[in-house]
């Protein structure tokens, strides 16, 4: 009998996982995930009410299946780069999923109060907040990040970002759980119909009013300008060509060949995808590199024109000069440097501003906690031109395009982060420009979640977003995250648009992940909580 229900138990799961990998880009499935917890929850239920002695332990196995399907099926893309790093990010990310249903069932335990559900919600928004904000961050399956299939439900995320849609999915599993449960207790009286009534009227209201509030809330007032910004895919093979030795070249002739067929005189903004500028670039030689000079004087034909490309960059250490815990050893001379992934602003004068991408990828970009495990350096995935953990910048920098308009440079895997890229906003953009290589993740899902996610971005800070990506999708996104004009995946081209740039600095711009670090607060106070009620039940009878 025990084995017939550890069955159902087990499907319970599988159904849970199944139904949340359904409900992610690029399905466009997103209602799915309204209900995909529900079946979890009742795994919970069921073993709150056993209260076995090994009843953690039995929902901790039930979670992590049903998150370790959820993960495998939406991310497997990451096996292309590293089949290692692919099997370690699905792991640990099933892992962490279930903490939150782990402590939300040793708060049960000792609160036995009915709204301690809802710190399941405050518990699953801690773990998404840490999901951001450490060496190992993989924020991909946010909750909130599935509403970029459909930016027209979630126009208030100007006010709370993806952690107000994260809350919202989880009201909602939590309304048709409680919906469900009580219909399977309840005997048919007319208190039971009428408390069904309510639950069916606070289930339409709570799916409601958020829409509604989103057709309510005015479309962005956008300052439309007379100038126009071109970005160019190039469509060079990262794993065969991009960065294969005295292939640049013939890279440099593809992006100015396929730049000069659409830039006229209102052309203001130029941009090239991440990695562009392929071979490593001396950050202070660069005036005088023959390549940089080739690119000015395709610029000088424009003389308001400006480039914002990504390079391969690297910067000595001065001799003297407190070396970074990325520092890398030169033995030619014995001097340390630090290379980066950089995006470059140039125009055709000797002036030129860098930033240096900061949101790096675990594993790929860097080691994690390089001062704990600097010896695992080495196993860093190469994919680019070097190799190891790289430098980053230590705060944001915007690069100034005109008088007018001022761009955030956000390089590939930093457009996941919200709360980051406020930093930039909070400094002047009023655009934000995208570059990036999703080509590493062939012809998967990857690239579409990676693209759509931008969505989500141009709607927290009403900004447009201009995104070139090496093999696609390149895009413009309006403020309203509405996708202006894109290219297609695997082909080389070249699209053009009017620039036009908000204003408008929303609330979530000045406050970030509020929603998170309140979260985290409060799940430091419960978690604080339990521990201590634990320890009284353990004095209790050992006295």
């Amino acid at each position: 009998m025990e084995k017939v229900k550890r069955k159902y138990l087990i499907l319970l799961s599988l159904l849970s996982g199944i139904l949340l990998w359904l409900s992610w880009p690029p399905f466009s499935t997103s209602f799915i995930l309204f209900f995909a917890f529900v079946p979890l929850l009742f795994v919970e239920e069921y073993i709150w009410k056993e209260n076995t002695r090994y009843g953690a332990s039995v929902l901790f196995y039930n979670t992590f299946l049903a998150f370790f399907v959820w993960n495998l099926f939406s991310t497997y893309w990451i096996y292309n780069a590293s089949l290692v790093g692919a099997i370690m990010a699905i792991l640990i990310n099933s892992l962490l999923m279930s903490f939150p249903f782990i402590l939300y069932h040793k708060l049960k335990a000792v609160s036995k109060n009915r709204i301690s559900i809802l710190f399941l919600v405050v518990f699953w928004m801690a773990y998404e907040f840490l999901h951001l904000n450490w060496d190992l961050a993989w924020p991909w399956l946010n909750l909130g990040n599935v509403f970029a299939m459909h930016p027209g439900w979630v126009q208030w995320y100007e006010f709370t970002g993806v952690f107000g849609g994260t809350l919202w999915i989880w009201l909602v599993n939590i309304v048709v759980f409680s919906f469900l449960k009580r219909s399977i207790e309840n005997k048919k009286t007319a208190l039971a119909s009428l408390r069904l009534l309510i639950r069916i009227g606070l289930f339409v209201a709570i799916i409601g009013i958020p829409i509604v509030i989103s057709l309510l809330i005015p479309k962005s007032t956008e300052h439309k300008t007379d100038y126009n910004a071109v970005i160019v895919q190039p469509n060079i093979d990262p794993y065969t060509d991009k960065f294969k030795a005295g292939y640049f070249n013939q890279q440099l002739d593809i992006l100015m060949d396929l730049s000069e067929q659409k830039m006229d005189s209102n052309t203001i903004l130029l941009v090239w995808p991440e990695t562009a500028l392929s071979i490593p670039f001396d950050e202070k030689t660069l005036n005088y590199n023959s390549y940089i000079s080739r690119i000015r004087e395709m610029l000088q034909k424009y003389p308001h024109l400006k480039l914002i490309s990504g390079m391969d960059s690297y910067k000595f250490f001065q001799a003297g000069e407190k070396l970074s815990q990325t520092a890398r050893f030169y033995p030619y001379d014995s001097s340390y440097y630090d290379s980066y992934n950089s995006a470059i602003l140039l125009d055709h004068t000797p002036r030129y501003k860098i930033y240096h991408k900061s949101r790096l990828v675990p594993g790929v970009e860097k080691m994690p906690y390089p001062r704990l495990f600097k010896f695992t350096e080495k196993l860093a995935i190469n994919l680019g031109g070097t190799s190891g953990s790289l430098g980053k910048q230590a705060a944001p920098s915007v690069f100034k395009i005109n008088e007018t308009v001022t761009a955030a440079p956000i390089i590939c895997y930093e457009s996941v982060f919200g709360d980051y890229m406020s930093q930039f906003v909070q400094k002047g953009a009023n655009l934000i420009v995208v570059i990036t290589n999703d080509g590493w993740w062939g012809n998967t899902s990857g690239y579409h979640q990676h693209y759509l996610y931008a969505r989500l971005r141009a709607i927290e800070f009403r900004k447009n977003i201009v995104r070139s990506a090496n093999t696609g999708i390149s895009c413009f996104i309006n403020s309203d995250g509405k996708i202006l004009q894109k290219t297609g995946w695997w082909e080389a081209a070249v699209i053009k648009q009017n620039i036009a740039i908000g204003s408008k600095t929303t609330f979530y711009a000045k406050m970030g992940d509020y929603l998170g670090r309140i979260s985290a607060f409060l799940s430091v106070i419960m978690i604080l909580l339990i521990i201590s009620r634990a320890l009284s039940k353990k004095d209790v009878l050992n006295a």
